[in-house]
């Protein structure tokens, strides 16, 4: 249930309330959940606070942002955390391109990594890859947490 909300409402109410680590469980198979961090430190905080309070055997991150962010700063630690990365665009003008993204990681440290072109796509891709006991997170900018949330009550996250 819950009022609806239309789609940058929500994203400038989350980005008003948003608290570094504060995780949103938004599907329980596979489990999924959403963070808005969208700087290094706050990538960082995520990646520990899931590791702190969340028990899984292996960690998808969907990851997309805008271009004027800490890019580095956050591949850095996505490395730290994630498992498996799969690189996406919530589509939002100044987002950074994910095969741009794809290629930066790759070139900063070996773990598995794939494109999304669309964050469906990511999701199919993620969904694929993990078992019952593993966890998927979507994070890296608002625009991709606030567009996870409106195709999943449009039951289009699949």
């Amino acid at each position: 249930g819950g009022y609806e909300l239309p789609v940058q409402g929500a994203i400038d109410g989350l980005a008003k309330v948003r608290v570094d680590g504060r995780l949103e469980l938004v599907r329980d198979m596979p489990r999924t959940i959403v963070d808005a961090a969208h700087n290094a430190a706050s990538v960082s905080a995520l990646m520990r606070a899931i590791g702190q309070n969340i028990t899984y055997d292996s960690m998808v991150v969907i990851f997309g942002c805008s271009v004027d962010k800490d890019i580095e700063g956050m591949l850095q630690q996505l490395q730290l955390g994630a498992d498996k990365v799969v690189f996406t665009t919530a589509g939002a003008p100044r987002s950074v391109n994910p095969h741009e993204l794809h290629a930066r990681f790759v070139e900063k440290c070996g773990k598995m990594a794939q494109v999304g072109d669309t964050l469906q796509d990511a999701y199919q891709i993620a969904c694929k890859s993990v078992t019952r006991d593993d966890l998927i997170c979507i994070t890296g900018s608002i625009y991709l947490v606030g567009l996870t949330k409106k195709l999943q009550a449009a039951g289009r996250l699949a």
